[in-house]
């Protein structure tokens, strides 16, 4: 085996191992293409050209109704946690204080920014532990049309998510700002606009195709009781 024919068979194995679940049987086609391509070279090209899977995260298909209860107690548990959003939460008290203290219009402006970014992400949090509260304390899991028509409820509520990356964007740009770091600040919104957008958008094709699956098994769960 040539050393080309190799590093395109290497390439093809690890964009196997780092798919995301969804594109699993993907990209091992794919592989399976790359290992009957006669040309070495043309092997690579195809190898390299696999990698894009690498950018489409999708989780794994849902196949049956059974496994709903599960996936909707990990994401009720991710919404109430908001792990990511305490610390962002708890330095405001300590900004709002160094805001009366800064000196200079950029520095006020900033401290300014990021007290804003701390308010808006604790009602945020605050309002979403306010709404999962009664489902998470009723026993709706043990009801699975009512838990699976509940998950897809929340799956519609993630377009919200938009909320606390809008809280993480005006948090980093105001700390920057007031350390009148022009040159972070610019790099911070570039990779924020570069990457942010992005993964929302796949994020939210991701919902939408799990709600399209659970609505396929709804209807075949309907068609075989109507029999």
């Amino acid at each position: 085996m040539t050393r080309t024919r190799r590093l395109a068979v290497r390439i093809s194995s690890g964009v196997v191992r780092w798919a995301s679940p969804g594109c699993k049987e993907w990209a091992e086609g794919l592989e399976r293409e790359a290992a009957v391509i006669e040309s070495d070279w043309a092997a690579l090209g195809w190898a390299i050209g696999s990698t894009r899977i690498l950018l489409d995260r999708r989780p794994a298909l849902l196949t049956s109704l059974d496994d709903v209860p599960k996936l909707l107690q990990r994401l009720v548990e991710q919404s109430r946690s908001g792990a990511n959003m305490w610390l962002m939460i708890l330095y405001g008290p300590l900004f709002l204080w160094k805001f009366f203290e800064a000196r200079g219009p950029f520095a006020h402006t900033g401290y300014a920014i990021v007290v804003l970014a701390s308010i808006i992400a604790g009602t945020f949090l605050l309002l979403e532990r306010h709404r999962l509260k009664e489902p998470w304390k009723d026993d709706i899991y043990d009801d699975l049309i009512a838990c699976t028509n509940f998950y897809k409820t929340q799956l519609r509520h993630r377009d919200r998510l938009w909320i606390p990356s809008v809280s993480y964007f005006c948090f980093c740009f105001g700390l920057f700002m007031s350390d009148h770091d022009v040159i972070l600040l610019v790099l911070f919104c570039g990779l924020f606009f570069l990457f942010i957008p992005p993964l929302m958008q796949q994020r939210r094709q991701n919902n939408l195709r799990r709600i399209e699956e659970i609505d396929a098994l709804l209807a075949e769960q309907d068609g075989v009781n109507g029999l």
